[in-house]
């Protein structure tokens, strides 16, 4: 049951929409778009062509700065892992050596408590689950504040995104209040005061906690 989650929530990250409609002001400079999403400093934007452009600024819901890039822009798509703390860190870390290629990530935990409806239920199933949202920062340059705009922010918005895309899907009960923590810097804070990081590089971003609840096949909910 567990694995079966595991590739439910998966599929939603999947699903997620990853472009944003973008005009290019040539007199400015920038690229005009009325959602940034997590478009962020440092990443990158793919036009139709599949030209990719280095994000050098963002304003967010207002602009960003990509070189010339314009029309349909394609964010990066997430990084999908699940599994406890020492399997997911092992499963990303020797998946791909680029960061960028991994990143923004979404990161489900283990253990999953669920629920499990009966034959008369429209449910099929209830999980109470805790998701990562992280990307790559710098703790050498940031500042907190940086941290915040660069990286927390619009991992704050991907997770807004990944909610939309679980409501706007027939096969799941509408998420209506959730739970978000921010983190400028992810890790475990110990006795020491000295933060040690939970996956093997230096994350920010979000910890979303809801209650996931998935109606049967055949339900015409």
């Amino acid at each position: 049951m567990i694995r079966d989650i595991s590739v439910h929530i998966g599929d939603l990250v999947t699903q997620i929409d990853n472009t944003i409609q973008g005009q290019y002001i040539p007199m400015e400079m920038l690229t005009e778009t009325c959602k940034t999403k997590y478009a962020r400093t440092g990443k990158s934007v793919k036009d139709a062509d599949d030209i990719e452009y280095t994000i050098t600024e963002v304003d967010t819901d207002n602009y960003i700065k990509a070189g010339e890039a314009t029309g349909l822009l394609y964010l990066p798509k997430p990084y999908y892992i699940s599994g406890t703390r020492l399997a997911a860190n092992r499963e990303w870390t020797i998946a791909e050596s680029d960061l960028m290629k991994k990143t923004p990530l979404i990161w489900l935990l283990h253990d999953i408590r669920y629920f499990k409806y009966g034959r008369e239920s429209v449910f099929d199933w209830e999980s109470e689950v805790r998701i990562f949202f992280l990307d790559e920062t710098d703790i050498t340059d940031y500042y907190t504040a940086d941290h915040i705009s660069n990286v927390v922010e619009p991992m704050a918005e991907l997770c807004k995104l990944f909610i939309e895309t679980v409501n706007k899907n027939r096969g799941y009960k509408t998420i209506d209040t959730y739970e978000i923590i921010n983190f400028t810097r992810f890790g475990v804070e110990e006795q020491s005061g000295v933060v040690r990081n939970i996956l093997d590089a230096n994350l920010s971003g979000v910890e979303l906690s809801i209650t996931l609840t998935k109606y049967k096949e055949n339900c015409k909910c």
